[in-house]
């Protein structure tokens, strides 16, 4: 139930409409040929592991992904857990 909750926090957090949506999640082979920028991290509030807490961290990395001129995020694995107090992942310049 627990790894179902995470899943569906992480769809709802790329597909919604944000600020940031120009720092777009990615994976592995998408950000092949692009420049590692920064690792990137932000807490979950009070380490809870709801969507909206996880949907949260997820925004607030991104934000710091754009101030560093990111275009991706790459996600380092959740594991789903009372204990998930951070989102993090790593950044990169794709393009232009």
């Amino acid at each position: 139930m627990k790894a179902q909750l995470l899943a569906t926090a992480i769809v709802l957090a790329a597909s919604s409409a944000s600020a940031f949506a120009h720092v777009e999640d990615a994976d592995e082979a998408k950000v092949a040929s692009c420049t590692f920028v920064k690792d990137v991290s932000a807490p979950t509030n009070k380490g809870k592991h709801t969507r909206e807490a996880l949907g949260a961290a997820m925004e607030n990395a991104r934000s710091e992904a754009d101030k560093a001129g990111a275009t991706h995020i790459v996600w380092n694995k959740i594991k789903a857990g009372a204990d998930v107090s951070s989102v993090s992942g790593k950044a990169y310049h794709c393009g232009k």
